[in-house]
């Protein structure tokens, strides 16, 4: 177990030397950051298991919620923390950058290394894995969150993206009606698709048209859903 810290602007650079080292030689070793002018210990104290490996997002998210809540930490104090993801995203570096057919392959900056900027934040693996499970809840996380620890979903980009979705709670639940399979517990058939009518990116867009006319926010799942054009329907009828 290790007390989690905070990166200093020194660490978070030092952080983002590393990554970009680690592209032209995944041999280098990982520096030890975990020590003055780096980082420092996050208060109130909280501990984590920095060996702890994660099989999604959910189960990283659900553990991120309890250990902080075990603490009476309030979300809210802590989402706009970019140090402190930056810092978890440095601990778990090797599994949120794993080795997969011989070769571990680095993604985009903003994945491990936490934006300020909302448009990068919902991208980083961890602080948006944290801020959806703590918000939602496992029941309606599931679609953002069922990858590995190291992917990144289009439903996330679609629509952890877009904070007036995001944030409101029924207009999630109206999501996880629509795309999500209770009996298999994973997205539905097509869900994805660019080409099937009714898919998220339409949803999207058609939230973006009804919120012109409807009061969406103070609304009900169930009014929302009847409120959707017939292109919505086989995917409320259904589970696959």
């Amino acid at each position: 177990m290790i007390c989690v810290r905070i990166f200093s602007e020194q660490g978070i650079d030092s952080f983002r030397e590393y990554i970009h080292e680690f592209k032209d030689n995944p041999h280098v070793s990982r520096p030890n950051l975990n020590f003055d002018p780096y980082s420092s210990e996050f208060q109130p104290t909280v501990y984590i298991d920095e060996n702890k490996t994660f099989s999604t997002r959910m189960e990283m998210g659900e553990y991120l919620t309890i250990s902080f809540r075990a603490e009476k930490i309030d979300r809210n104090d802590i989402i706009g923390n970019h140090a402190l993801w930056t810092w978890l995203s440095y601990i778990w570096f090797d599994q949120l950058c794993p080795i997969i057919n011989g070769t571990r392959r680095i993604r985009e900056t903003p994945r491990y290394i936490c934006s300020h900027d909302y448009t990068d934040y919902y991208r980083h693996y961890v602080a948006a894995s944290y801020d959806i499970c703590s918000l939602h809840g496992e029941q309606n996380s599931r679609l953002f969150l069922y990858n590995p620890a190291y992917e990144h979903n289009d439903f996330i980009e679609q629509i952890a993206s877009r904070q007036y979705i995001i944030s409101n709670l029924n207009l999630v639940k109206v999501f996880h009606r629509l795309y999500w399979d209770s009996n298999l517990n994973r997205p539905k058939r097509g869900a994805q698709s660019r080409r099937r009518p009714g898919n998220h990116r339409r949803f999207v867009k058609i939230i973006g048209q009804l919120e012109l006319t409807y009061d969406i926010y103070t609304m009900v799942p169930d009014e929302i859903l009847n409120l959707l054009p017939g292109e919505f329907n086989s995917w409320k009828d259904s589970d696959g």
